[in-house]
Parts: structure tokens; sequence; C-alpha cells
């Protein structure tokens, strides 16, 4: 039996969208699972990207380096300065960004 991804509306995940320290998530990061979307760019519009599997827009996003998966470098300096960042899930990731 294949699980059906829910998919959420702004709104929705406006509310989702939260901040949270590292070491909370810091787990996610252990799972490859661990995506830092840019200042620049909205988590909520990237969110719907990801949730919308368009995978054209997204590829844009990756080349623009807006969305990058999560370094050793990042996750190394999150951790000793217990960073909070802004997080939100996008099914399968988990979307962070530095506030």
């Amino acid at each position: 039996m294949t699980e059906e991804i829910i998919k959420k509306s702004r709104p929705e995940l406006q509310q989702e969208c939260a901040p949270i320290f590292y070491a909370e998530i810091q787990r996610f990061f252990a799972k490859g699972m661990l995506v830092l979307v840019a200042k620049s760019s909205n988590i909520i519009d990237v969110a719907l990207i990801v949730q919308a599997d368009d995978s054209k827009q997204l590829e844009k996003l990756i080349e623009q380096q807006k969305v990058i998966r999560v370094h050793d470098e990042h996750a190394i300096k999150w951790s000793k300065d217990n960073t909070e960042l802004l997080a939100l899930t996008a099914v399968p990731w988990l979307l962070v960004q530095e506030l």
C-alpha cells in the first residue's frame, strides 16, 4: 500500500512554518533530509514548488543556489552556535532558512 502525500495550502504551510533550534532537527541532517532555502527566497513558495513536484522550477532554484542540501559546514556551525532556523516540512524534505 502506498502512502498518499497530502498537499497543503499556502495558509496551512504558513501556519506550520516556525522557528526551531538546530539541535531539535539535526537528526534530519543525519538522514540527508535537510534542505536550506536562501534568505532571498520565500520558504512557503519553495514548499509549494516541492509539494507540486515542479522539477523545472526546483532545478532553476538549485541552479541559482537558492535551494541547497545542508552541508557539514552548516551543521557544524549551527550546532556550535545553537542556531535558530525557520523550518517547514515539504515531504520528503525539511526546509530550513536562516533567520
